[in-house]
C-alpha cells in the first residue's frame, strides 16, 4: 500500500509533463498550418544589431524562472542551424528589414 501512495503521485507528474509538451507541439504544429513565419534580431547591450534571421518553429527562452542570471533564448534558422544567445533581442512576425507598407 505504501508503494502505491509512492507511484501514483509520480504517475500523476509524468503525466502533467506529457501534456505540457504535446501542447507546445500543437501550438507549433498551428503555426505551421497559419504559415506564421518568425523572424528574430538580436542586439549587443549598447543598442547595436549582431543578427537579424528568419526562425524556422519557434524562439524558445530557457534557464532561471526569474528571468536572471542564466537565462537564454535558442532558435533553429531557416537552415536548421542552432542559435543561443543570452543578449537582447526583438523577436517579431515580419521581417524588420523589409519595407512595410
Amino acid at each position: 500500500m505504501r508503494k502505491l501512495w509512492l507511484i501514483i503521485p509520480l504517475a500523476l507528474l509524468v503525466l502533467t509533463a506529457c501534456r505540457a509538451e504535446t501542447q507546445n507541439k500543437l501550438r507549433r504544429q498551428v503555426l505551421d498550418l497559419a504559415n506564421t513565419r518568425q523572424y528574430i534580431t538580436v542586439y549587443s547591450y549598447d543598442g547595436k544589431e549582431l543578427f537579424s534571421g528568419m526562425v524556422d518553429g519557434k524562439v524558445t527562452r530557457a534557464g532561471n524562472e526569474d528571468g536572471g542570471q542564466g537565462t537564454y533564448v535558442y532558435w533553429f534558422d531557416e537552415r536548421g542551424r542552432y542559435h543561443q544567445t543570452n543578449m537582447p533581442y526583438l523577436a517579431t512576425t515580419y521581417d524588420r528589414n523589409t519595407p512595410q507598407r
